[in-house]
Formats: C-alpha cells, sequence, structure tokens
C-alpha cells in the first residue's frame, strides 16, 4: 500500500465511511468517490477494491456489477456528447490510468457503439475510430463485458476492482473538449444529411499530390542511408510548400475562398517522451502555416489551420517520427542512449533544430513562388496566416506558452546532429521536376 499523508488519513478516519457491514453498492460509491479525489487517494480506493473482492462468487456482488456498468456508461454517454471521440477517450485513459484502464474503457466505448448504432450512425471519422480499436458492439450488454473484463486470467479481483474504480473516478471528472465532429445526439440528422459535392468543397487537398508527399517521406522513412532521407525529405518539404502556395493561388480566385475553411483536428500523441513528441508537432504545424494547442494530461494536440496545411502538417510529422526513431535506434548500443533523459533530450533538440529548417524551407520556396507569380502572392499568404491567428485566438483566449528544456547535454548533441542528416531545407534548386513527376 502506498504511503497515505497525514490530512488524508486523519480525514477518512473522521469520515468513518468503510464500515465492516459496508454492502457492495455502498463500496462502489465510496470508491468512485475517492477515486475522482486524485492520487493522494489511491490508497484508499485500493482498500474499497479488496473489500469488493470478498464478495466475488457471491449473489451480493451482482448490484456492484450493475451500478459499476451504469456509471461507466452514463459517463462515456456524457464525454461523447462534451467534445470526446472514441480513439481520445481510450488514449486518455491509458495516459492517465494505465493499459488496462484503458482495455476497459474501450469495452465500455463498444458498448456504446452497440446502443447507439455507431458503426451505421456515426460520422465516417468516429467509424473509422472504432474500427481501429477494433470494438465488438455485438459482445454483449456492459454488465456481461464488465463481468468478462473482471474475470481475465492471471488478473487479481482486487486489481480487477481498483481498474474498475480507477476508471469510474477518471471518466466521470473528465471535462469538456471543442466538438470537432457531430456528437452522437445529433448522429440521425447528419446522416440523413447529403455529402456536398466535391465541386463546391473548399481546402480539400489533391488526393494525387498527397500520394506524391506521402511516397516520398516513406523513401525518407525506408532508407538507411542519411543522404538519401535527406534528399528524399526535402524533396517532400518542397513539394507540400509548393503545394500549399498553389492551392492559396487557386482558391484567391475562388469566390467562397478558403479562409472561412480554418479548422481544428484534434492529433493523439503516443508515449513514451509526449512532451518532446508534442514539440515536434509543433515545429512542423508553425512551419506549415497552422497552430497549436497541447494537453498535456491527456497528451493530445490541437492543430489549428486550413484543411490542406492541416493534411501536410500529419504526413510530415508522421514521417518525422519515424525518422527520429530510426535515429534513436541507430544509437541504442551506446549505454548513455539507453537513457531516458538522453531520448527526451534527443527528441527535444530534434524537434527544435527541424523546426528552424522547415522555416528556412518555407521562407526560400516562398520567395521561388513570390518571384515567379509576383507581388500578388504575399497578400495571399498574409491573408491566411491571419485568418488562422484570429480563429485561434477566437478560440482559445487565454494560453500559456510553454517551454521544453533538453537538459542531457550527450542528448542534444546527438538530437541535433540527426536533424541536420534529416535536412528539410527544401531548395527548389536541388529537386529536378522530372522526380517529382514521377
Amino acid at each position: 500500500m502506498s504511503r497515505i499523508d497525514l490530512d488524508s488519513f486523519q480525514n477518512f478516519h473522521r469520515t468513518g465511511q468503510i464500515r465492516p457491514d459496508a454492502d457492495p453498492v455502498r463500496l462502489v460509491e465510496m470508491g468512485l468517490d475517492y477515486a475522482t479525489r486524485g492520487s493522494g487517494w489511491k490508497a484508499y480506493v485500493r482498500l474499497v477494491a479488496d473489500r469488493l473482492a470478498k464478495f466475488e462468487c457471491t449473489p451480493e456482488v451482482d448490484p456492484a456489477y450493475a451500478v459499476s456498468a451504469r456509471i461507466l456508461d452514463l459517463s462515456v454517454d456524457r464525454l461523447f456528447e462534451i467534445g470526446w471521440q472514441p480513439a481520445e477517450l481510450a488514449h486518455a485513459t491509458r495516459k492517465m490510468a494505465g493499459g488496462a484502464a484503458g482495455m476497459l474503457v474501450v469495452e465500455a466505448i463498444a458498448t456504446h457503439a452497440g446502443r447507439s448504432s455507431a458503426l451505421t450512425n456515426a460520422p465516417d471519422s468516429w467509424r473509422e475510430q472504432l474500427i481501429d480499436l477494433k470494438i465488438d458492439s455485438t459482445a454483449g450488454v456492459s454488465v456481461e463485458r464488465l463481468r468478462r473484463w473482471c474475470a481475465r486470467p492471471r488478473v487479481s479481483t482486487s486489481d480487477s476492482w481498483n481498474t474498475v474504480l480507477t476508471v469510474l473516478g477518471h471518466t466521470t471528472s473528465l471535462g469538456s473538449l471543442d466538438k470537432l465532429v457531430p456528437i452522437p445526439s445529433q448522429w440521425s440528422s447528419v446522416r440523413s444529411s447529403p455529402a456536398p459535392s466535391s465541386a463546391h468543397k473548399s481546402g480539400v487537398s489533391d488526393p494525387k499530390m498527397l500520394g506524391k508527399i506521402r511516397g516520398l517521406l516513406a523513401k525518407a522513412e525506408s532508407t538507411q542511408f542519411p543522404a538519401e532521407a535527406e534528399a528524399f525529405s526535402a524533396k517532400a518539404q518542397d513539394l507540400m510548400t509548393r503545394y500549399a502556395i498553389d492551392h492559396a493561388l487557386l482558391e484567391s480566385d475562388n469566390p467562397r475562398g478558403s479562409i472561412g475553411d480554418v479548422t481544428t483536428r484534434r492529433i493523439l500523441v503516443d508515449s513514451p517522451y509526449s512532451e518532446a513528441k508534442s514539440l515536434l508537432l509543433h515545429s512542423v504545424c508553425e512551419a506549415n502555416g497552422a497552430r497549436t494547442l497541447w494537453y498535456k494530461r491527456f497528451a493530445l494536440v490541437n492543430i489549428v489551420g486550413l484543411e490542406v496545411d492541416l493534411d501536410l502538417c500529419e504526413l510530415l510529422f508522421t514521417s518525422l517520427l519515424v525518422q527520429s526513431s530510426r535515429a534513436l535506434d541507430e544509437l541504442a548500443e551506446s549505454p548513455e542512449a539507453r537513457g531516458r533523459s538522453f531520448r527526451k533530450s534527443f527528441l527535444i533538440a530534434y524537434a527544435h533544430r527541424i523546426g528552424q529548417r522547415l522555416l528556412e524551407a518555407r521562407e526560400r520556396a516562398t520567395k521561388a513562388a513570390s518571384e515567379h507569380h509576383g507581388s500578388a502572392l504575399l497578400p495571399i499568404l498574409a491573408e491566411r496566416s491571419d485568418a488562422v491567428n484570429k480563429a485561434f485566438t477566437a478560440m482559445y483566449p487565454s494560453t500559456t506558452e510553454v517551454r521544453i528544456e533538453a537538459r542531457d547535454h550527450a542528448g542534444r548533441r546527438a538530437g541535433r546532429a540527426a536533424a541536420e542528416r534529416a535536412d528539410l531545407t527544401g531548395g527548389r534548386e536541388r529537386i529536378d521536376k522530372s522526380d517529382l513527376a514521377s
């Protein structure tokens, strides 16, 4: 049992809530109460879980399963109505409460999918998340799922109840997120509305162009030669910048334009070193016309920008994660490179240097495009940037900049060196048009 601080201990005894004759339902209520109070009450959650485990295999425990399943159902319903999406909820739960808690939440998400017919009624992005989570919406109602989950092999009943109570506390205390897709109560009207035709959509990326960029990044990820990776990455960044500029010019002739299409996406940043990886995403977005907001507690990042720019940001961020991971693996034989401080510092330095080079690449490509298109380009780009900044400020009027420091000198040097090898200058003079046409 973890050490209990004195104030909590005294409060615990003053309340005298865990009575010897407490029934299982009352124990669930007490465990939920303790779980919502924070990490200082983990020991009391464990005490309640131990008590609940003693009722296992008796009829008295049935109501405890029923009330726990009901609370979890209501919590998931509430969270989905206030902006959370399936993948985000599972991700944040794993981040805050561990892998077992994430598995239990996925079961609750599957129950919700069955109740709401989500695989039929939900927006496409929501259904894709359910598929990625491998949910089975036909595997029974919530109380049946909860019983099966608690009966997992090689896991004690007390540990299972401890996780259940922790998840109940977690899901009942989460606040709202920005609503980026229609919420479940709106699904019937969403699915019945005809989708807009591509001729009337603004800000939609060209699949062929994205395919070219994705192909270049895949080559950068797969090669074992730093010089080749550098060349492919440079081509990709140059093509991304030119594509964004061409798109801006095209939309400037559109009466509707794309300025009203500033949108928000939420990116899940995986552990470990989610803080450093969030910085890398920020560097990519800053160089490609987007803004970021970091939810540190949940390892989520909101990115705000025009659709075409966000598509490019996601592509490049994913590729750079792969390249940075490979660079770290190449250093794994060194004892100093195995420590958390080294690896975190490596990724922070990598993100900083990549950000600098991406900005250089954007400036070079913008200058070259201005020479080609004339004085009309810069006001168009400024208008787009202003639209993104205004939208971001309106959505998040009170934000705080966060400084992330790389404390391990060796890790910082290695990260900078890796960023140099992944040079993303994007210089047009290095790119043969025949390469981009292939």
